[in-house]
Parts: C-alpha cells; sequence; structure tokens
C-alpha cells in the first residue's frame, strides 16, 4: 500500500511555529488586558444655577468607574456644552468651596451630594463613585437649557482623556 503524501517538514513545522506565536500573543493580551488606563462613566444629572441675565453654572453630578488595574489621577476637568445651533462652549470650572456657596444661597438648586472631582483627585483600579463637577457659563440659562448636549471631559495625568456625556434636557 502507498502512504498518501503528507505536508513537507517545513510546511509543518511553519504551521506550528505560527500557531505558538498566536497562542502567546492571545496570553498576553489577556494579561494585559487590565492595564489600559481608562475610565467608564455616565452623567446622572445636570442642575443649572442662573447668577445672571446672561450667565449660569452648570452643576453635574456624575458616575465614574476605573475599570483597569492602575491609578488614575485626574489632570484636567472640562465640562463642554454644546448649545442648539452646534456650537461647543467650554465652561470655568468652579472650586468646591465657591460652589458650595453658591449653592447654599440658591436653596433651590439643592446641596452638593456628592464630592467634588477635581485636578490630582486619584480614582483607584476597579472602584466605582459618584462624584460632583461644576462649571459657570456665558449663556442664559434658557440658552443652556435648550442644549443639544452636555460633555464631561476628564484627562489623565499620563494624557490618556475619556469623554462621556449625555442627551439635552427633557422639553
Amino acid at each position: 500500500m502507498m502512504k498518501p503524501p503528507g505536508l513537507p517538514p517545513m510546511a509543518r513545522n511553519l504551521m506550528l511555529g505560527l500557531m505558538a506565536v498566536a497562542i502567546l500573543a492571545g496570553v498576553a493580551l489577556l494579561v494585559n488586558r487590565g492595564s489600559q488606563v481608562r475610565l467608564e462613566g455616565s452623567i446622572l444629572k445636570v442642575r443649572v444655577v442662573p447668577t445672571d441675565d446672561n450667565a449660569c453654572l452648570a452643576v453635574v453630578d456624575f458616575r465614574v468607574k476605573n475599570p483597569s488595574s492602575t491609578i488614575f489621577q485626574v489632570k484636567q476637568l472640562k465640562i463642554v456644552v454644546t448649545t442648539a445651533d452646534g456650537t461647543e462652549i467650554e465652561g470655568q470650572t468652579v472650586p468646591q468651596l465657591d460652589l458650595d456657596r453658591v449653592l447654599e444661597y440658591h436653596k433651590v438648586a439643592g446641596t452638593r451630594y456628592t464630592p467634588m472631582l477635581k485636578e490630582r483627585d486619584r480614582l483607584n483600579s476597579g472602584v466605582e463613585e459618584d462624584r460632583t463637577a461644576a462649571a459657570g457659563f456665558t449663556l442664559s440659562e434658557k440658552v443652556f437649557q435648550t442644549r443639544k448636549g452636555l460633555t464631561l471631559k476628564i484627562q489623565d495625568a499620563d494624557g490618556m482623556a475619556t469623554e462621556f456625556g449625555n442627551a439635552p434636557p427633557k422639553r
């Protein structure tokens, strides 16, 4: 009986080598999956406090989670509103002390329920937290309420940035 022809030894060794490399690459990806610095989050509530006829303060309550295995250190936080005509306007961030004073004066807006997220804050790995951020805008409350959207931008000290936003308010 004749033996059917098989793969030449070189082709067989090449296939085995390629399979070994693919397995090693898959294991390396699985092991390093949590080492990428990133945040996940969602905006829970946006409160608008009119401070003038042509100015308002946006108080953003949000939930943020650090699913990576590394610490996320906040370098910069921005709140950007997209107006009804599509213009993006970056707000001037408000410190915690000033926010607490404004909310104490404008009692109808409520209080600050969660800690402020500010520069140099550290978000530990695997932790989910509710936080607050605030920014002042040179927009009337009416113009702010007719916005297309609001985006929260958080940048890590190493340069990685995360953005999450919400839909416009229900009218």
